[in-house]
């Protein structure tokens, strides 16, 4: 080329050297879509943001320029697919994938699909952005759980389904309610706090999406005494006696702030009645703790003088979790 033949000529040498690299450019794959990412965490961190959680069975490998494998889904955790099967689109070289060969064929595991940095295009696929797979052995799981990277850690899945689905919440915020009008907000993953308009005020529940129970509906105490879920009018009188309806005859209502339990096993493995005692409240108050303040409050007349609650402004902590 000119460029060798012409040393001494700078202007030629620097436009040679420009050709040259765009020459070696274009001869090599292309890096736009090269793997660069950092590693996000363990698989309960990067599984919040995966749309889908399966487990599933690896039935066969595609090998070739555009490796996958195909994956019989046993069971889905989070999301949902239309089909029982699934081809999952692995590391080639230049996407940010797990190479196949880490997935023997006949292996189960747990799988967070499409989260940050697959790159799946049109398809599934697995990131290798942080530890988005977990190996299904007999009835645990073993991989990167919840710790740092690299560290291998066996948990039973029974535990990690619930960490999966209720993961760790610590939440603050404050609202309004007007008289005869629910209050709503989300929280968690899964749960609503709920004030339910009463006669003469509101209820305090914790829902569950998809479920009617009130997940707070064990809070103590369960009899003869006014329960911290409820909030009437004649609590907030300067002199509660003064409602000659009021419920046990109490000389006062629930302390201000009202603190109540919560758990998503309440109504499942944990039932109220004769037998509900001091173990089956550890385990409700194990899982959710909420406490609720009353900031302000407006009050007006009401029958044998107990007052209905025209407003009432509040703060809110929920705190628990697996």
């Amino acid at each position: 080329m000119f460029i060798w033949k012409d040393m001494e000529n700078p202007e030629k040498k620097i436009i040679g050297v420009v050709m040259l690299v765009f020459m070696l450019l274009a001869l090599m794959p292309s890096f736009v879509d090269a793997c660069s990412c950092i590693w996000k965490g363990p698989f309960l961190s990067v599984a919040r943001d995966a749309p889908l959680v399966i487990i599933g069975k690896i039935i066969r490998h595609h090998p070739g320029k555009s490796p996958a494998m195909d994956v019989l889904v046993l069971e889905t955790l989070k999301g949902g697919i239309l089909d029982s099967g699934m081809t999952i689109q692995m590391g080639d070289g230049m996407h940010c994938r797990p190479a196949m060969d880490m997935f023997p064929v006949g292996t189960s595991w747990i799988l967070a699909i499409n989260g940050p940095g697959a790159k799946a295009g049109n398809g599934w696929a697995i990131s290798h952005c942080g530890e988005y797979w977990l190996r299904l052995e007999n009835h645990d799981v073993v991989g990167s759980i919840d710790g740092e990277m690299k560290q291998v850690k066996r948990m039973p899945l029974t535990q990690l389904k619930r960490s999966l689905l209720y993961p760790r919440f610590n939440e603050n915020f404050s609202g309004r309610v007007v008289s005869g009008k629910p209050y709503s907000r989300p929280f968690g993953s899964r749960f609503a706090f709920v004030l339910e308009p009463a006669p003469d005020g509101w209820e305090i529940a914790i829902r569950e999406y998809g479920r009617d129970e009130n997940l707070a509906r064990l809070t103590p105490p369960f009899h003869f005494a006014p329960n911290p879920r409820e909030i009437a009018g004649w609590h907030l009188l300067a002199n509660p006696s003064a409602c000659i309806n009021r419920p046990y005859r109490a000389d006062a209502g629930p302390a201000n702030p009202r603190r109540f339990i919560f758990s998503p096993e309440v109504g499942k493995s944990i039932i109220y009645g004769s037998e509900t005692g001091k173990a089956d409240v550890k385990k409700v108050e194990a899982f959710g703790r909420g406490v609720l303040k009353i900031e302000k409050y407006k009050l007006s007349e009401g029958k044998d003088g107990c007052p209905k609650i025209e407003w009432l402004d509040f703060s809110v902590r929920l705190e628990g979790g697996y």
